[in-house]
């Protein structure tokens, strides 16, 4: 085998390791979280997760600027210095913790001039310190990220929503108000800050210093990356405002469950793109010809991703639905449909935007999300109102207005890649992706008279044994993760200590 092929099949082995750490990570967690909001809701009653609800919207906005956008240029930095990363992070927690005192005194300074009630502002400062205590261990995660190491953050983050429902649940039993629930959230973080501050030194940082050169380039790197979160945030809170004035509250209602689904449906592009980008960040630098093979290869491991999984949201939408309660939440299910082709488009463009933010182009893809936003403050009142006359169920209308949004930004972002990543074998193994997932439908197809709950495996099942006979899936791959799987099992059953 030749430098080059070891050298691609090192980096495959990498993602594929840290994808399936995060990947788990959310799957374990998503039940814990969907148990923990409903105790929330059950013993809190409406009012007080309103305050919930309206602090976590301040404080993840003032979050925007105590983060400064460093979860790009972090993580990336010390995936080209290992040896500085100690004066990255050390540099980074300074400026989180000085930002974190100052906007928090703004911040209550102008809830008490606007006539906050007081449970708004108690709520509003548990809730800033357990967002800023969970921004000082996102830092402590994205400066392990640049050692290409995703293990921690999925141990934090299994570790982090078990110690919540841990700590919170016996408050509510105990009759615990609003006040002893944010404060038993905040103490959790602050838990896995110290958990995850000693893990530091073992993976390779040394100790964290502040440094004038450091805080330089984070904050200018950062500067981008403040403003493309900023328009991320924009587009949601654009959504569910016309959403609210437009429809009743039960549209409301349902277009709120279909977003839950559809984050649950994001998980593994969210764990492949979080595996990912500190290791294109390296390639970008060192080996051009790896990253290009790298975010060739990505594009193709999506491919094979998306299609039970954008598939799935069409054909068995009642599936996701039923977990909240088809009687009530049934229009749901047509909004789930809709959204199939966006979540199609959203694997694409998050890896593509990954690329991109990896290869320094921070720029132009925030104004690609600019423009989106605008897209979504013309059509979005529109065809509200279109649905809404027409199936009495406005919040379909949203997807719409999102998937020509995703449309615009693959096709902008596929422009954008350095060139050499859009080739020929890319586009043949995207086109068998696509025939695999024919197969697929025609299998769901013909099993129409069955339960969903059993025809939806069958129909994957499908898939995947045409992933394997088209050839969209090498034997080699199959070996890569049956290896993974190997290795984590014999791991188990061999006596070790956890890093947290």
């Amino acid at each position: 085998m030749s430098e080059s092929q070891t050298s691609s099949a090192h980096d495959g082995r990498l993602v594929l390791r840290n994808t399936a750490y995060l990947g788990i990570a959310e799957v374990l967690t998503t039940p814990l979280s969907v148990v923990l909001n409903a105790m929330l809701a059950r013993f809190l009653g409406a009012a007080n997760l309103g305050h919930i609800y309206f602090a976590t919207t301040i404080c993840s906005a003032a979050m925007l600027f105590v983060g400064w956008g460093q979860g790009g240029p972090l993580p990336a930095a010390v995936a080209l210095d290992r040896a500085s990363a100690g004066r990255f992070l050390g540099t980074s927690l300074a400026w989180r913790l000085g930002a974190a005192l100052v906007t928090y005194a703004l911040v209550a300074v102008s809830c008490h001039m606007l006539g906050f009630s007081a449970a708004e502002q108690w709520a509003i400062g548990l809730v800033f310190l357990a967002s800023s205590l969970a921004n000082l261990v996102n830092a402590c995660q994205e400066a392990i990220r640049g050692f290409e190491r995703t293990d921690i953050a999925a141990y934090t983050r299994v570790g982090s929503q078990l110690l919540a429902t841990v700590l919170v649940i016996p408050v509510l039993l105990a009759g615990g108000g609003l006040r002893m629930t944010l404060a038993a959230q905040a103490l959790g973080w602050l838990a896995v800050l110290v958990v995850i501050v000693r893990t530091l030194r073992p993976i390779g940082v040394a100790q964290l210093t502040w440094d004038r050169a450091a805080f330089g380039h984070l904050m200018r790197a950062g500067t981008p990356f403040v403003f493309f979160d900023v328009v991320l945030k924009v587009q949601p809170g654009i959504d569910a405002f016309y959403l609210a004035r437009l429809a009743p509250s039960e549209v409301v209602g349902w277009y709120a469950v279909s977003q839950r689904l559809v984050g649950f449906l994001l998980i593994p592009a969210t764990a492949l793109v979080g595996a990912l980008y500190p290791t294109l960040c390296r390639l970008y630098a060192t080996d051009r010809a790896g990253f290009l093979r790298t975010t060739r290869e990505s594009l193709v491991t999506v491919s094979m991703l998306v299609m039970p999984v954008a598939l799935g949201c069409a054909l068995y939408p009642d599936i996701g639905v039923s977990i909240f309660g088809r009687e009530a939440f049934r229009p749901a299910e047509d909004t789930l449909r809709v959204f199939a082709l966006d979540v199609f488009l959203i694997y694409f463009s998050m890896l593509i935007g990954t690329a991109l933010l990896a290869a320094g182009r921070q720029r132009m893809w925030t104004f690609v999300q600019l423009v989106c936003v605008v897209n979504s403050l013309v059509l979005d009142p529109l065809l509200i109102r279109y649905f809404q006359a027409r199936t009495g169920n406005g919040g379909t209308g949203l997807p719409v207005t999102a998937t020509i949004s995703e449309l615009l930004m693959a096709a902008v972002g596929a422009a954008l890649l350095p060139k050499g990543v859009l080739d020929g074998a890319l586009i043949k193994r995207l086109l068998l992706s696509l025939a695999s997932g024919a197969v697929m439908v025609g299998a769901a197809l013909s099993l129409r008279g069955l339960s969903s709950w059993v025809a939806a495996p069958i129909a994957g099942l499908c898939y995947v044994l045409a992933l394997y006979w088209t050839g969209a899936v090498s034997r080699e791959q199959f070996a890569a993760l049956q290896g993974f799987v190997g290795r984590k099992l014999r791991r188990k059953r061999a006596p070790a200590s956890s890093p947290l």
